[in-house]
């Protein structure tokens, strides 16, 4: 069975998926979305939106990227919300990461004396700030203790998921883009050096151009083609806990424990990383009392907290944790956009402005080379 064909099929439904088929859309071309589940679920849903920005330090082109995603956040949200006509709540409160060593104090403050150098600003004030122990505890009076301070990002934000993924597909809906649900690609057909279908249920969904945002999910699409490196699956166990009253107002993050709190008294814990664990998407008692001690520690009024909510998602990671962006070496019509491991709602609104670029006009931007399948297979 042959189904119409479309400018672009985009193979899955999540924050990358969704993401580049409304951009695409935005741009005139017509697209159906393949989704082998439901579309904003699994990897996407499961994120924590806790937004801050890569550190100085590390001035690669994913960092770099993640920082331009990072400061059209708002604006993003703003088109999106206009779009969808649903609202996304979203708060740029500041991330406190407590410093937990004299060596992350002075690193810390490297790492200032940069970001202020070089980052927008935001309200005449540092983007990044050095707190001594008392200004922190002044700062958050709920916690335990800041033996060597903390350091403030003014830049860190943070997403509620849920209202973002359901804004993303308002926002494709309108602008006509075809979701096909419970549809899992088996196989691409090739003619040449082109994909000429997806088959998918029986059907072949013909289109002019591919793109692949199935996260996890991409290596046994493209196993039978030398269309990406691996993306592999990184497994993260996160909660969700309840109080009756605002304990904390920045994000604060302590070690590989961060805390997202929202005013009206949720507050997610996050986060383990499990790449050992493979697809199994279950929580296990030693996840989730690493995340409860560990939120206890930092916030000891949280041990009377309702724990609301426990969850477990599959980060898709491509090699060495960086994302696989660009069109695939072996057809010139597919895309690959996969594989952000812990940023991907953050990274969203500049992934997919790129790829529809990518897609539409074959441009890319500087240092979009870094993610190119091929440089990431050599």
């Amino acid at each position: 069975m042959v189904d119409g064909a479309t400018d672009v099929v985009v193979v899955g439904g999540g924050v990358m998926g969704l993401t580049t088929a409304w951009q695409l859309a935005q741009r005139g071309v017509s697209v159906t979305v393949l989704e082998q589940a439901r579309c904003a679920q699994a990897a996407s849903r499961a994120a924590l939106g806790a937004l801050w920005p890569l550190p100085m330090a590390r001035a690669g082109a994913m960092q770099q990227m993640h920082r331009k995603s990072l400061w059209g956040y708002a604006a993003f949200i703003q088109s999106l919300q206009a779009a969808s006509e649903v609202h996304v709540e979203y708060q740029r409160r500041g991330k406190l990461e407590l410093l937990n060593s004299p060596d992350a104090a002075r690193t810390a403050e490297e790492q200032c004396a940069a970001a202020n150098a070089s980052w927008p600003k935001i309200d005449d004030k540092p983007v990044m700030e050095l707190l001594t122990d008392q200004q922190t505890l002044q700062s958050e009076p709920a916690l335990a203790h800041a033996p060597h301070g903390a350091h403030l990002c003014r830049w860190s934000g943070q997403v509620n998921v849920d209202q973002l993924l359901a804004a993303l597909v308002s926002a494709c809906h309108r602008s006509g883009v075809r979701m096909i649900e419970a549809t899992r690609v088996d196989r691409l057909e090739s003619d040449g050096d082109r994909i000429a279908a997806a088959h998918a249920n029986g059907q072949r969904f013909l289109a002019d151009k591919f793109v692949l945002c199935a996260g996890t999910g991409l290596p046994a699409i493209a196993a039978a083609h030398d269309l990406a490196p691996p993306v592999t699956p990184v497994k993260g166990q996160a909660l969700l806990l309840r109080v009756q009253k605002e304990v904390i107002r920045h994000i604060v993050k302590s070690g590989m424990i961060f805390l997202v709190p929202w005013q009206d008294g949720r507050i997610l814990v996050g986060s383990t990383t499990e790449p050992e664990a493979g697809f199994d998407l279950t929580n296990t008692a030693d996840g989730i009392v690493f995340l409860i001690n560990g939120a206890t520690q930092i916030v000891p009024s949280l041990k009377t907290a309702v724990v609301e909510r426990v969850w477990a998602g599959l980060r898709p990671t491509g090699p060495k944790h960086r994302p696989v962006m660009g069109r695939s070496p072996a057809f010139s019509n597919a895309f690959v956009c996969a594989g952000h491991f812990k940023i991907g709602i953050g990274l969203a609104p500049l992934s997919g402005t790129f790829m529809a670029e990518l897609v539409t006009t074959g441009r890319t931007e500087p240092g979009m080379e870094a993610f190119a399948p091929q440089s990431l297979s050599e």
